[in-house]
């Protein structure tokens, strides 16, 4: 591989962590993380089971959940310096926005290196079947939650009354530094939200054409109206660096084959006109990888939150070159 090929992208490297049933043994991973070179580390909501697994019962999967994200990077971030931390995401439905910006700017006081909040609406599985809430103007609800977030974040007090939310109060402690929101933002009505109102979005089972083509025009075009700078993109794909590229899209099929059942994540897949997660997974040698993070720089994906898929030797592969200076 030319090294100058990755060296010259523009493309921010970060890493999904994929936790496991432990609390220690995720926060091995974020330190193991950092001390590789990566830029940031992305946590889900569910670290420690969900529907990556494969085999069981597909409603069992649905149900599983795990340890509260934003309170694992707290833990994490007592063992680790400077290295960006960003959910990946947490779901609005089951906390007040008043609730998340608290726990949010309590992680960042906690710590010395940026916090980076990455929400979304979930699906209607969870919040209907799970939380019991109802499911419905998610666009519109997501509006009214970042409203009274950035108020919070950005002056310490809110006073809010809207459709689906209301907020009324102030920190009785200074923010500690500013904590960007990123939407997990993949409709048009939702993505108009995430440019207009926040730092950018958070995709996932979301391919390449499908940013250039939907996404980030979409996206910057809300921003642009709204005056705000060029919006964040943090795409979130599986990645493996092999010589087998047919048998790392078969296993990117087998490990993330619920999505084309979940309506949000089957729509950003018929847009790209694939069948499952292995078509739009980042596969192939290093220069082929390396060429497709180009492509991705050129059509305004500014991070890659990379899902490191494969064998041991092709996972030891893939973070050599990820993390190549």
């Amino acid at each position: 591989m030319e090294t100058s090929v990755l060296a010259s992208a523009l493309v921010r490297i970060g890493i999904n962590i994929d936790g496991g049933r432990r609390l220690d043994e995720l926060v091995r991973k974020v330190r193991e993380a950092h001390e590789r070179g990566y830029v940031s580390a992305w946590l889900p909501q569910s670290p420690g089971g969900g529907p990556r697994h494969s085999g069981g019962n597909r409603r069992r999967r649905h149900e599983l959940f795990g340890y509260d994200a934003l309170t694992a990077l707290a833990v994490a971030g007592t063992q680790i310096s400077g290295m960006e931390l960003g959910t990946c995401v947490l779901p609005t439905f089951p906390r007040h926005p008043m609730v998340m910006a608290e726990q949010a700017l309590t992680v960042q006081a906690s710590y010395d290196g940026q916090v980076t909040l990455g929400i979304g609406v979930s699906h209607r599985h969870v919040v209907e079947d799970q939380w019991g809430y109802t499911y419905d103007r998610t666009a519109h609800r997501m509006r009214e939650y970042v409203e009274v977030l950035n108020e919070i974040l950005e002056t310490g007090a809110v006073f809010y009354e809207g459709d689906t939310v209301s907020a009324r109060g102030s920190l009785s402690f200074d923010v500690p530094r500013r904590v960007p929101i990123l939407v997990a933002a993949l409709g048009p009505r939702m993505l108009e939200v995430a440019g207009s109102l926040t730092d950018g979005v958070i995709t996932w089972m979301t391919g390449a054409k499908t940013l250039e083509e939907h996404t980030v025009p979409l996206l910057t075009a809300a921003a642009d109206k709204a005056g705000k700078p060029q919006p964040r993109v943090v795409a979130s794909l599986p990645v493996c660096v092999t010589d087998d590229a047919d048998a790392a899209r078969d296993l990117a099929a087998r490990m993330f084959l619920i999505y084309r059942s979940l309506p949000n994540y089957k729509a950003m897949l018929d847009k790209e006109d694939a069948e499952h997660g292995g078509d739009i997974a980042l596969v192939g040698t290093e220069d082929q990888v390396a060429g497709a993070l180009k492509r991705l720089e050129d059509i305004g994906v500014t991070d890659l939150n990379a899902l490191v898929i494969g064998s041991e030797t092709e996972q030891e592969r893939t973070h050599a070159l990820l993390t190549n200076p």
